[in-house]
């Protein structure tokens, strides 16, 4: 099979041979570039450590099993507003790169 490699050709490639997904996951290619990337980079700072020991100092009266809810929830929380941001970061840089390349080879 001769492959036409250029943006066109993928485009058609993908049209005529799309990805069958489960049908529950509505961004298959994006969670699963999500996930690696997660698990293999650090997702801290010495801003967010400081702010978790602010927010641990906050919650200073709270029992231990109290605190552990707060933080059980705000890090959920703070993991789903991660992966949003970094599929739309995905999702933007896509679009930048089809609008790019489309002044190119339209």
């Amino acid at each position: 099979m001769d492959m036409d490699f250029s943006l066109n050709g993928w485009r058609r490639y993908l049209a005529e041979h799309p990805i069958q997904f489960h049908e529950d996951c509505v961004q298959p290619v994006l969670n699963a570039l999500y996930e690696m990337y997660s698990e293999t980079h650090i997702m801290s700072n010495d801003k967010t450590r400081q702010l978790d020991g602010t927010l641990n100092d906050a919650l200073g009266r709270l029992t231990y099993r109290q605190k552990d809810a707060v933080f059980s929830t705000v890090n959920s929380l703070c993991a789903e507003h991660e992966q949003i941001a970094f599929l739309a970061g995905l999702q933007l840089g896509a679009q930048l790169m089809l609008e790019l390349t489309e002044e190119v080879n339209p």
